[in-house]
């Protein structure tokens, strides 16, 4: 990668998106939706791999609480290696809300406290199908599904839309 005025240095920023583990059946109150006890291992699992290759600077979720639960043990196993990323709350990353504003949301966060530093990692917990949506917009490739507590690594020097390359990703164990 080249560097860009927006970035003279070429660091390179690590955005991670990760959809919650598994939750309790669809009812009414989808917010209210928790992980069941596999979803939790699924979260353990994925955070686990994800603590083993990355340093995380900063956790993003839903307030939806199947996905601030999975974000929370992400937080939690973070905390117990001597990582200890800042938690924001974002409303406009629930399932059915716009992929765009949801990023244009999380770049403002990003530089409200961080500015230009690019080299930072940044973990984005929510739902189908708004994490499929965004990471499309930043990969600029189709939207394709998120598995339950699946994460996926993407890496640009600037915050924009079709910049941003995959790097990695994992899929915990699924239910049967």
């Amino acid at each position: 990668m080249s560097n860009s005025p927006n970035n003279p240095t070429g660091q390179v920023m690590k955005l991670i998106f990760i959809r919650h583990g598994q939750a309790t059946a669809y009812c009414a109150d989808d917010a209210g939706r928790n992980l069941t006890e596999f979803g939790q291992a699924q979260a353990l699992e994925t955070a686990t791999h994800l603590l083993k290759h990355h340093q995380l600077d900063m956790i993003i979720t839903s307030p939806f609480n199947r996905a601030n639960q999975t974000a929370k043990i992400l937080e939690k196993l973070a905390d117990t290696q001597g990582q200890h990323p800042t938690f924001i709350t974002l409303d406009s990353i629930t399932p059915d809300d716009d992929p765009t504003q949801g990023l244009s949301d999380i770049e403002q966060i990003i530089a409200k406290h961080y500015g230009l530093e690019h080299n930072k990692t940044i973990a984005i917990v929510c739902h189908m199908p708004i994490v499929a949506r965004m990471v499309s917009l930043m990969h600029d490739f189709p939207a394709t599904t998120f598995e339950l507590a699946e994460c996926r690594v993407l890496e640009s020097q600037v915050f924009a839309k079709g910049l941003a390359n995959q790097t990695d990703n994992f899929i915990p164990k699924q239910p049967q």
